[in-house]
């Protein structure tokens, strides 16, 4: 059971960072299954470009994950949900530092893991659109573990393009996952010790990708 959760969680954090598509790909053009199709092939074909193979090309193939990391993604609107009703005692600075630093948080913490894969399939399983949002229901199938695991995504149109704002595998949400992190920091320390806590994380995590 450990050994499938732990294959799960390292799926996850692969297509957490999968759903990209170009700025010239717009909303009219294409439904959100087809944005998130043509953007996972796009990070696959970084995974897979043999020029960036090796440990000497680390730093610039992890560079160019990060570059197509949150092209489609609603970095504000998922720091919003991650903080809840936290949200909205903030000013306008708190919110963009805070927003700022989550993103970094997601980048440090899984560039590297998103690194290890590039064999995975997606079958689309269904696409529910609802006025100006919509959810795309996947399945990651790993022929070589052996499984199959549901993956979710939430989307919702801004400037034309379908941008993902919420994650789910297994039923398990990635924004209401950091709000329970986040949450009880903010109860008991407030704000200010949650952004010190998260920029020790980002910067550990910087100097374990450095060492």
């Amino acid at each position: 059971m450990w050994y499938y959760r732990l294959i799960s969680v390292s799926l996850f954090l692969l297509f957490i960072f999968s759903a990209l598509v170009p700025l010239s790909l717009r909303a009219e053009d294409s439904g959100p299954s087809q944005q998130l199709e043509i953007s996972i092939n796009h990070l696959l074909e970084v995974l897979r470009d043999k020029s960036l193979k090796g440990d000497e090309n680390l730093s610039l193939r992890h560079e160019r994950i990060a570059e197509v990391v949150f092209l489609q993604f609603n970095m504000r609107r998922m720091a919003k949900l991650s903080l809840g009703r936290d949200w909205r005692n903030l000013s306008v600075a708190e919110r963009d530092h805070f927003t700022e630093l989550f993103r970094k948080l997601l980048e440090k913490s899984y560039v590297d893991t998103i690194d290890g894969y590039a064999d995975e399939q997606i079958s689309y399983r269904k696409e529910i659109i609802k006025g100006d949002k919509a959810e795309v229901r996947t399945m990651v199938i790993s022929e070589s573990r052996k499984v199959e695991i549901p993956l979710n995504y939430k989307l919702q149109i801004k400037d034309g393009r379908w941008l993902v704002y919420d994650v789910i595998i297994e039923n398990v949400s990635l924004v209401r996952n950091y709000r329970s992190q986040f949450g009880p920091i903010m109860k008991k320390r407030g704000f200010s010790e949650l952004i010190i806590q998260m920029e020790k994380k980002v910067a550990s995590s910087g100097e374990k990708k450095n060492g």
